[in-house]
């Protein structure tokens, strides 16, 4: 604040404020100066600025607000801001690049089943994740930057944050060393990054799925160790109508970089906090996005029962602040084509975002095991009988398979064995390995004791996968 005691401070000011808006009153406390001043209506915005613009030479910040009819400008000394050398920034971005090759070699290695560590795949990685990824998040921060400018807000470089595979990154962010000066600058400041953003992230979807149509068909299952699956957003299946992928393809990197370019653009639309979303609520809203943000704070906590990134972006946004503060003008409304705007991002919210982005799938290990014919069938003593059964892998992974005949009568023989191969070493055990969607037919085979007596006998095949334990009965008369 302006110290009461620094008369020729408060007359400099004075003199400013008084260049732009009829003062009528002056208020000097022990650690502010508030001016009543009579403002232009029609002209109060653009006045404000070149105010602020003039007052902002003398390290000065101008807080204009309406109470109790009256227009008051609060004065308060800009803080000295200490900044970090450009020479951050590219040690930063240049971690960042190391990070998300190393990712997108990790991606390309599985993608072409190649071997990890080899320049080729570093630079396959590199050319269809690193750059694209970067591109996305870079263009993002990029639009807030030049926005900034525009509306004379000083604001640093973007700082690139590196992380490990899969994204090989955390993203990006600026550094805002002003306050915002009113509701349209809070708007297109917030909306210029995900609009920006979003411009990179449909081409690089475009490129993506044609790149993803083009790949082989992966008809394997799931991993023992299972596999992260991804849940895309409405926008980026909407792109999918018009460029068909085959069932079972695998996903390319460079989709994956424009999955996570959708994920970006929902996480910076939260209307929560310093998030762009928040930016764009409290230039809509005013200070009753504080409610907003509540709400969504909420919504992420309970998501994150689901899906546990929620609740480190929720601990984050805490952190960082619920309540967004005003902007130095917070009287001057935002205009009908500024509205069009953040209701377009909201749309874009919606369209963009998916509640459980990615989810653990475990390894499935069932079998349908379906008898040819009947259960049920009849004999005389000393005849062969025959049950011929169809196996099929309705699980989601490849499946070690073990059948045994279990409770033969006694004096009875039983063995069992496929139905492909020879009978000639069949036991009462069998073991095999049974494909992702793969069937195979078994023969159980049994010869029916020659001192056996009119009656009804049971026998049961008994089969086990690595989870799985049940059992087929099967019943034998006696003439």
């Amino acid at each position: 604040m302006v110290q009461p005691s620094d008369v020729d401070e408060i007359e400099a000011i004075k003199s400013i404020v008084g260049r732009y808006f009829p003062i009528y009153d002056v208020k000097v406390s022990y650690d502010s100066l508030t001016l009543f001043v009579s403002p232009v209506i029609e002209t109060l915005e653009a006045d404000f600025e070149r105010m602020r613009t003039d007052l902002g030479t003398k390290k000065f910040i101008p807080v204009l607000d309406q109470k109790m009819g009256e227009y008051q400008i609060q004065i308060l000394k800009r803080p000295e801001i200490r900044t970090r050398g450009i020479w951050v920034n590219w040690v930063m971005l240049i971690a960042t690049i190391g990070s998300t090759m190393f990712a997108g070699a990790f991606l390309w290695a599985d993608y072409q089943q190649v071997e990890l560590f080899d320049i080729g795949t570093f630079a396959y990685g590199a050319l269809f994740f690193t750059l694209p990824l970067l591109c996305i998040l870079g263009i993002h921060e990029l639009g807030h930057y030049l926005m900034s400018k525009r509306h004379g807000v000083d604001a640093s470089l973007p700082f690139f944050i590196p992380s490990i595979p899969p994204l090989g990154t955390f993203g990006a962010f600026i550094s805002m060393r002003d306050p915002m000066p009113n509701r349209k600058a809070l708007l297109d400041i917030g909306v210029a990054g995900p609009l920006a953003g979003l411009a990179v992230t449909i081409p690089v979807t475009i490129v993506g799925l044609v790149l993803t149509a083009q790949g082989n068909v992966d008809i394997g299952g799931v991993s023992p160790v299972g596999a992260i699956m991804l849940s895309v957003p409405p926008l980026f299946e909407a792109f999918t109508y018009f460029i068909q992928i085959p069932e079972g393809v695998a996903l390319h990197p460079t989709a994956f970089a424009a999955w996570v370019g959708f994920l970006v653009t929902a996480i910076n639309l939260l209307p929560s906090g310093q998030l762009d979303g928040g930016h764009i609520a409290r230039a809509l809203l005013g200070d009753n996005a504080r409610f907003l943000s509540y709400i969504t704070i909420g919504a992420l906590f309970f998501m994150g029962l689901f899906f546990s990134g929620w609740l480190f972006f929720a601990i984050i946004i805490i952190f960082l602040g619920l309540r967004h503060p005003p902007p130095l003008n917070d009287i001057s409304r935002i205009g009908t084509k500024r509205q069009v705007v953040g209701a377009l991002a909201l749309i874009i919210l919606v369209t963009s975002f998916t509640p459980i982005p990615m989810f653990t799938v475990t390894p499935d290990y069932n079998v349908q095991v379906t008898v040819q014919g009947s259960n049920n069938t009849t004999a005389y003593p000393g005849d062969m009988v025959y049950f011929y059964l169809e196996v099929n892998n309705t699980g989601n992974t490849d499946i070690d398979l073990s059948m045994s005949i279990v409770e033969v009568p006694s004096g009875w023989g039983a063995v069992i064995y496929l139905s492909n191969h020879s009978a000639e070493n069949a036991t009462n055990s069998l073991q095999y390995s049974l494909a992702y969607e793969g069937n195979s037919s078994v023969t159980v085979r049994m010869h029916v004791s020659e001192e056996a007596t009119p009656s009804n006998r049971t026998l049961s095949l008994q089969y086990q996968t690595q989870s799985v334990l049940d059992r087929e009965t099967f019943t034998v008369q006696v003439l």
